[in-house]
């Protein structure tokens, strides 16, 4: 019960990992305003809740729509009138393909998602933190991936956005550092999730497609990887600011060192 009485925001909370990190929260006493575009996984999401300690909230969203993302942040903050935790998880990936292969209109869209998705959040998050009484601060969350931190075979467009993300996340975290705002990102290796499914269907098995590669134990459950995004937000991580969290089960370590 960490977060008993405090209220979170989750984006892209109807399914995978953004669903694992809303049930994660209200298991712990939070209440929780999520977002995401089908509404019936949204209240999918919200019933399977109903008797955890912490209430949810869906809200229908598009991370690519400023001003819905603004309503979407004022509707989950109206009742306490403050905000807490924020995580930003919506995104999408791409079909793999070489660079020059990718369709601009598929990059733009993913751009707008992952990277603009989560400017538009964290500029009314932060806003909405600022005015938190008795004082300012909070803490947000930006979900990145293991292919923020090299570069991504076939799948060009995701890994820059996810480098995009880890950008913002470090400049923002300096920038509200002095007003009590810490941010931070989680950067998963492969997880069992609806994503992870599409993306081997795509790949049709080939696994020299696979952008990232994967760990020895096989892909991560999102409920484990919730707990690290529930201790970031945690008092337990009250010094952690501008960091980026890596939880791929050790796919990485041989890249990066």
């Amino acid at each position: 019960m960490r977060f008993e009485g405090q209220t979170a925001l989750v984006t892209g909370g109807t399914s995978g990992f953004g669903e694992a990190i809303v049930k994660a929260f209200a298991s712990e006493g939070a209440t929780v305003h999520f977002c995401g575009l089908i509404d019936e996984e949204g209240a999918r999401v919200a019933h399977e809740t109903r008797h955890y300690p912490g209430k949810t909230h869906y809200h229908h969203a598009d991370v690519r729509d400023n001003s819905l993302v603004a309503d979407f942040v004022a509707a989950a903050t109206a009742e306490a009138g403050r905000l807490d935790i924020a995580v930003n998880n919506a995104g999408i990936s791409h079909t793999a393909a070489r660079f020059a292969d990718q369709d601009i209109a598929m990059v733009e869209d993913v751009f707008r998602t992952n990277v603009m998705g989560v400017w538009h959040a964290m500029h009314h998050e932060i806003r909405t933190m600022l005015k938190n009484a008795p004082k300012p601060g909070g803490t947000i969350i930006n979900i990145a991936s293991i292919l923020s931190r090299s570069g991504a075979e076939w799948m060009a467009a995701y890994g820059t956005s996810k480098h995009a993300v880890i950008g913002l996340t470090k400049s923002a975290a300096l920038d509200y550092a002095d007003a009590g705002i810490r941010i931070n990102a989680v950067s998963p290796g492969p997880m069992r999730t609806p994503m992870f499914e599409r993306a081997l269907a795509d790949i049709g098995g080939d696994m020299s497609k696979f952008a990232g590669g994967l760990p020895k134990g096989g892909p991560a459950d999102p409920a484990d990887v919730a707990k690290t995004v529930l201790y970031l937000a945690s008092q337990e991580a009250a010094y952690m600011n501008g960091a980026n969290v890596v939880v791929d089960g050790g796919t990485s370590t041989g890249q990066h060192g």
